[in-house]
């Protein structure tokens, strides 16, 4: 009875040697005395049909994965058509001439990270991140909407030291009625704000 006791004992230590080895051997410590857990990744296309395992000491501590990237490109961004680009001291926009709507708005105090001369991009008509801000008139077979073609005087507007600046886009319609889309634009503010002219050469009131 006491040599099975024995023998048992000598397997749990022998046990518990092997695991210690193992653990130890995947263990690594740095210079300021930090545990490192080491791993090893094998994809399916490095295996081969051969049965043999190797070795901890025959796997390489880094593995080069070639990756193949499926995704779609998701950043490219849509031909809205022409566009007029605003500048205040806070932001920077661009209105496309496709509805007067503004496609690109970035904040100008605010980088897209830390240490970044990069400003961060609030409004984008990038695939995959669209976000813009449209606006129309009623009825729509008389008046523009947000698919309707408008024009510029100038490619560019900046406020520079002004109390306001506005920015017009003029739309004309085969029933002569004229609308000027007007942007309004102010120092240290965000506010955008839009108000519409509508001339009426019709003749029909």
């Amino acid at each position: 009875m006491d040599t099975q006791k024995i023998f048992l004992l000598i397997a749990i230590f022998l046990t518990v040697l092997l695991l210690w080895n193992k653990w130890e051997v995947n263990q690594t410590v740095d210079d300021n005395g930090n545990i490192i857990n080491q791993t090893s990744i094998v994809t399916a296309e490095s295996q081969d049909n051969s049965t043999d395992v190797p070795e901890v000491s025959d796997v390489p501590s880094t593995v080069a994965t070639n990756i193949e990237d499926t995704t779609p490109l998701m950043n490219e961004s849509i031909d809205q058509g022409p566009y007029t680009t605003v500048t205040t001291d806070l932001l920077t926009l661009q209105i496309s001439h496709k509805g007067g709507t503004i496609i690109n708005a970035w904040l100008r105090d605010y980088p897209i990270e830390l240490n970044s001369e990069k400003d961060f991009q609030l409004l984008s008509n990038n695939t995959g991140s669209i976000f813009q801000a449209q606006s129309g008139l009623l009825p729509a077979d008389q008046m523009p909407t947000q698919d309707s073609e408008y024009t510029s005087e100038q490619q560019d507007y900046s406020l520079g030291d002004r109390n306001e600046l506005i920015v017009p886009l003029t739309w004309k319609g085969n029933n002569g009625i004229v609308v000027t889309k007007n942007y309004h634009f102010k120092p240290n503010s965000y506010i955008v704000e839009v108000d519409y002219q509508i001339t009426n050469n019709s003749g029909i009131e």
